[in-house]
Order: structure tokens, then C-alpha cells, then sequence
């Protein structure tokens, strides 16, 4: 059942009207007509995409045909175009900037190619994330949150490490300052959806981004699970990273159980970080003399996090339920006695 539902139906108090209104959201299959309205949502956005894809791709085909100007210029006025139908056409309007921000990130890409500004790699996804932040607020659409968080998790990820995955987990020496900064820039790129949730003229219509919230903390928690994990396993640790990687999964499990940000979805991302992180501590913890009893343990462990986690959210979904029905029953009792 959609989140909303649960909202409306924790509301208090509730006419007959309303009631009436909310069973029937609640128990209606949905109107054609607003699946085709959703349909020719979609089908924009796959075609802005596809335009934006098709752009690049003509232009990396026959990058030694065309000469640089007609290259800039070419991608430079989709971009334009993608801007301005963004402004005067109000339906496509999120398709087109979604076109927009995939042209901004090409444009981006193909300056620092031809002219060799000697920029890192993150700074061109920084830049891009910063450029499209703009209209991204503006928009208020859960799509174009999606592809902000992407480009903006790409640029956290290529500057701690410019992607070099064996580096970053076994060889380099990363400072506990570095560390906290990495952590903290994550932390910092999870909480992005709640804060947008905060301003009201970037406030999504549901209140908050569901899918970009998802996403990012989805990112964050595999970023700390990722450094936690490989800073318990190294040599040369320094014996913060891994915990504190426990204490921020736990404190995001807690907030996607009670609060504001609610999320059954989110919860289970966060019981997925935790499984990895109990896990990881087995492995390091066991003695290695034995590689059979080793086995055992880690399965032993392992079956015990998976039935605690699946009885665990299991619970959660039934008392989500059972909540909904309670606030549901308890709007018609209070709207029969007024009656």
C-alpha cells in the first residue's frame, strides 16, 4: 500500500467524506486515466533520455569528422533548447530537464576533453552536480533527485579514490581525518532528501523524494559498510571507521523505524548494512586455525541475521499495517458518534 495512505489515514480528525474517500483510494484498482497520464510521464522521460544518450553518442561516433566549434555548439544548443522547453512546456517539463542535465554533464565533458583544463575527474562531476542543483530544486521531480544523487555520489567516490577500488581498500594509508571527511560528506549526501523536504517551495509533493532518499542512503550505507570493512581488515587501521560505520547504520535504522522519515523500504536497506557489518565482525574475530569450524561459525551466524532480520521486518510490516487499520477504525468510530 502506498505511504500516503498511511499518512492521510494517521490524520485526525476525519469527516464521513474524507473516509469515504480514503477507503476508496484504498480499495480502488486505480483509473485508466491516470495510468495513462503515468504512461505519458514515462514514455517523456525515456525520450529525453534517449535524445540526451543519441546526442553523446553522435558526437563520440564522429568526433574526428566534426570540427570543435560545430561539436561545442551543437551541445551547447541542446542544452538551450532542453532549458528553454523546460520553461514553456509545461508537461514535458521534467523530461526536458532531464535531457538538460544529461547535455550540462556532456558539455562539462567535453570541454575539459578538447581544451585540457587539467581538472580531476571529480571535479567534473562536482561541477556537473553544483550546475544542476539549480533547476533539480526548482523541478521538485523524484527523477532528477535520482540522477543528482548518482553524479554527486560519483564525485564523492572519485575524489577519495579516482575509482581505484584496490587502493582504497588495501594499499593507501588513510589518515582518521580523512576518514570523518569521508564519512561525514556521505552523511551529509544521505541527509540531501530530508532537507529538500524542509524548504516548501523544494518540497516534493509527497513531502519527501522517496526514491532519491532510498538511493542515497542506500550509497551512504555502502560507502561506510565498504570503508568500516576494509579498515577492519587492514594492517595498518585506525580502529574508527568500523564502528563508527555500525553506530551510523544503527542510527539510520532508527530513523527509517520511527519518525518523519519512516520507510519500510529503507529499513530494509539498513538491516542489509547491518547483516554485512555483524557478519565482517565474525570473520575477524574467529580464530583461523581451523578453516572447517570457521565455516561453521560464519554459518551459524549467518542463518541466525538472516531469521532475526526476516521475524524483525516482518514485525515492522505488521504493526505499519496494524497502525493504518487502528487510525482507519478509530476516524470512523469518532465520525459515527458525531453523527
Amino acid at each position: 500500500m502506498d505511504r500516503t495512505l498511511y499518512e492521510w489515514a494517521a490524520q485526525q480528525p476525519h469527516t464521513a467524506e474524507q473516509v469515504a474517500q480514503l477507503h476508496a483510494v484504498a480499495t480502488a484498482p486505480g483509473e485508466p486515466r491516470a495510468l495513462a497520464r503515468q504512461m505519458h510521464a514515462g514514455l517523456l522521460l525515456v525520450a529525453g533520455l534517449l535524445l540526451a544518450c543519441g546526442l553523446i553518442f553522435w558526437i563520440a561516433a564522429n568526433w574526428q569528422e566534426q570540427t570543435r566549434m560545430f561539436k561545442l555548439g551543437l551541445i551547447e544548443g541542446a542544452l538551450l533548447a532542453s532549458v528553454l522547453a523546460s520553461i514553456f512546456w509545461r508537461r514535458g517539463r521534467i523530461a526536458a530537464l532531464l535531457c538538460a542535465t544529461l547535455a550540462l554533464g556532456g558539455l562539462l565533458a567535453f570541454v575539459g576533453q578538447t581544451y585540457q583544463t587539467g581538472a580531476d575527474a571529480w571535479q567534473l562531476f562536482a561541477t556537473w552536480a553544483g550546475l544542476a542543483l539549480i533547476w533539480t530544486l526548482l523541478a521538485r521531480s523524484d527523477v532528477l533527485w535520482v540522477l543528482w544523487i548518482v553524479v554527486a555520489a560519483t564525485a564523492i567516490a572519485m575524489w577519495y579514490g579516482h575509482l581505484d577500488l584496490w587502493s582504497i581498500l588495501f594499499s593507501r594509508d588513510r589518515g582518521m581525518t580523512e576518514q570523518l571527511l569521508y564519512v561525514a560528506i556521505w552523511l551529509a549526501l544521505a541527509l540531501v532528501p530530508w532537507l529538500v523536504s524542509l524548504l516548501p517551495w523544494a518540497r516534493h509533493r509527497h513531502g519527501v523524494a522517496w526514491s532519491s532518499h532510498r538511493l542515497a542512503l542506500a550509497l551512504a550505507l555502502a560507502a561506510w559498510m565498504v570503508l568500516g570493512v576494509a579498515d577492519l581488515f587492514t594492517s595498518k587501521h585506525s580502529g574508527l571507521a568500523f564502528p563508527l560505520a555500525g553506530l551510523l547504520t544503527a542510527a539510520a535504522m532508527f530513523v527509517s523505524y520511527r519518525g518523519r522519515m519512516q520507510d519500510f523500504a529503507s529499513l530494509c536497506l539498513g538491516a542489509l548494512a547491518a547483516n554485512a557489518w555483524i557478519m565482517s565482525l565474525v570473520v575477524r574475530v574467529i580464530p583461523s586455525s581451523s578453516d572447517v569450524a570457521a565455516f561453521l561459525i560464519c554459518a551459524i551466524v549467518g542463518l541466525g541475521c538472516l531469521a532475526a532480520t526476516v521475524s524483525g521486518l516482518m514485525a515492522v510490516q505488521r504493526r505499519l499495517r496494524g497502525e493504518a487499520d487502528a487510525a482507519v477504525r478509530s476516524s470512523r468510530s469518532n465520525t459515527g458518534g458525531e453523527q
